[in-house]
């Protein structure tokens, strides 16, 4: 079966003043993978997956996400398109309990069928392990606890596109492995742009790895491939 582009770029930029965040960046995204953007702090991968997402407006450049230009889309209407974006910091609404938190989000997709909202908000507890924890304030959970729960909160839009950023910061040891097979799971039915700095869980994940540096793609491949690379090695893994 042929490849389809879920989500592509084309000359895409973001300056700040004098500062160009990212730099004429070609990306291509095809349905079903996983793929991994990984670089040094200050590469542009936030920059570059919040214009992706709509919470910062494109210097210059095209946005296409499902064959559709939304470059000069709000972000509110690429969620309603099928993408979702978690943060690299919590966004959870921290005086509401846990289970109100992914009702919200469920909502925004299923409106006011509270059989159907009841359902799918304690399914995507359930997946993320939170579902003995519904009825805490979100506020109060430890940091890696508002992790998965931001994560929930993406899984109740029921995305064709989940980009996480950070996802395994603050994570303990056996929550990361948890969150490699839970990945793994959602990955059968939606596209993973994941942003993270633990290459251990990029190497296990990624089908393929975008490497950024400066604002601009460096390297792209296989993890294998990206290992080998030269230009990674010295930017990036230590090499």
């Amino acid at each position: 079966m042929a490849a389809v582009t879920l989500l592509e770029t084309k000359s895409v930029s973001r300056n700040f003043g004098g500062l160009q965040a990212v730099s004429n960046v070609d990306f291509t995204l095809q349905q079903g993978e996983i793929r991994a953007l990984i670089g040094p702090n200050g590469a542009g991968k936030t920059t570059f997956v919040s214009m992706l997402c709509g919470r910062i407006t494109v210097s210059g450049g095209r946005i296409s996400f499902a064959g559709k230009d939304v470059t000069n889309l709000p972000a509110h209407k690429r969620i309603q398109m099928g993408m979702a974006y978690t943060f690299q910091i919590t966004s959870i609404f921290g005086e509401l309990t846990v289970w109100e938190n992914v009702a919200l989000a469920v909502q925004q997709r299923l409106g006011a069928d509270r059989v159907a909202l009841a359902t799918e908000t304690n399914a995507a507890l359930a997946r993320v392990g939170l579902q003995v924890r519904a009825q805490q304030i979100a506020g109060d959970l430890a940091y890696g606890h508002q992790r998965l729960l931001e994560i929930a909160m993406g899984l109740g839009q029921k995305p064709r596109l989940l980009i996480l950023d950070e996802p395994t910061q603050g994570l303990s040891d056996g929550e990361v492995t948890s969150f490699i097979a839970l990945i793994k799971d959602v990955a059968e039915k939606t596209t993973i742009l994941l942003i993270e700095h633990n290459i251990d869980v990029v190497m296990a994940l990624a089908q393929r790895i975008t490497v950024m540096n400066f604002g601009q793609i460096i390297a792209e491949g296989t993890p294998d491939e990206i290992r080998a690379n030269a230009a990674v090695q010295t930017a990036y893994l230590g090499g």
